[in-house]
């Protein structure tokens, strides 16, 4: 009896190791959020040193901080994307070969596994011709000819250093960037907030005295109107980008198969990004306006961006 209630009630646990194990996840947790802290921090030192508005800081910190880190990767993924699209153009004809090549072997060898009469020259234990047993279904053809295309296109994309695996690294450097800015800015904007012009034209544009940890009261929808159409007009730019062709480009209008793989799975990829567009004008309505003047920079940088890298290097399929 003794035995059983010393297991049932177990080793006690003293109060300093329940504190210390409250301390512990504390300390965790303090260490997770220093990162945002440090960001906070970060942008105070630098708007005390340099003496610059918030609402002029924030845009020109997004300008050079993306110049520095996200554009040489876009530039990066731009030229990588487009040698892909030019690889697939010489892998796109290898499927037809292939089924050629494998349903005439096949015809081949029924034929040659037929007598003159026309009798099967061999039969199988279990009653089937070997004939029968080497033929391949169409269903077949059609997934081999796929399989020996991704081998090949993998092979080519390997040969020019324009593996696929290499298109993930902008956006895991981007959305921990973006997330990372957002919360450092939101958590500088915890407390009150004030925004001290100096300047003439900002005193005529902005009032001396706005509160930024707080939304933009006399005119609330007029940051989620600006964010949300830029927004908008970045997805809609780039779905064009993307399914543009040099027919298309050319002025030569080609009909299209709404109903394909490609075209429903970029249609599903639209709407949800349109989706997105209308949930962040949600969230910037109450959202302070110091963290959405860094998403409206952000957005209109981005388009920027598209615009150069679409006129240096189109994407064409």
């Amino acid at each position: 009896m003794v035995v059983m209630l010393i297991h049932r009630i177990g080793p006690r646990v003293s109060i300093r190791e329940c504190l210390a194990g409250n301390s512990l996840g504390t300390s965790i947790s303090k260490r997770k959020i220093s990162v945002f802290q440090g960001v906070s921090e970060t942008l105070i030192h630098i708007h005390s040193a340099s003496s610059l508005p918030w609402v002029v800081l924030i845009p020109l910190g997004t300008i050079l901080l993306r110049t520095v880190t996200t554009l040489p990767l876009s530039v990066w993924q731009r030229k990588r994307i487009v040698k892909q699209q030019e690889l697939r153009k010489l892998v796109q004809a290898i499927p037809p070969v292939t089924k050629l090549r494998l349903a005439a072997s096949t015809a081949s060898r029924s034929e040659n596994s037929i007598t003159s009469s026309g009798s099967a020259t061999g039969e199988l234990p279990n009653g089937g011709s070997t004939a029968r047993s080497r033929t391949l279904t169409p269903e077949q053809i059609t997934l081999l000819a796929v399989k020996e295309t991704r081998k090949r296109q993998k092979r080519l994309f390997a040969k020019y250093n324009v593996q696929m695996w290499k298109n993930a690294v902008l956006p895991l450097v981007q959305m921990p960037l973006w997330v990372t800015l957002s919360m450092g800015i939101r958590s500088l904007t915890e407390k009150r907030l004030l925004e001290t012009n100096t300047g003439q034209l900002l005193n005529s544009i902005v009032p001396p005295t706005l509160d930024l940890s707080l939304p933009l009261e006399p005119l609330p929808m007029l940051v989620p109107l600006i964010l949300g159409s830029l927004a908008l007009i970045n997805v809609e730019y780039n779905g064009k980008a993307l399914s543009s062709t040099r027919a298309s480009n050319a002025g030569i209008v080609l009909a299209t198969d709404e109903h394909s793989r490609a075209a429903q799975g970029m249609a599903s990829i639209l709407n949800i990004s349109r989706f997105g567009c209308i949930f962040m004008m949600g969230i910037s309505s109450q959202a302070p306006l110091l963290l959405s003047l860094y998403w409206i920079s952000s957005q209109l940088y981005s388009f920027t961006q598209n615009l150069i890298l679409n006129w240096l290097w189109p994407y064409e399929r």
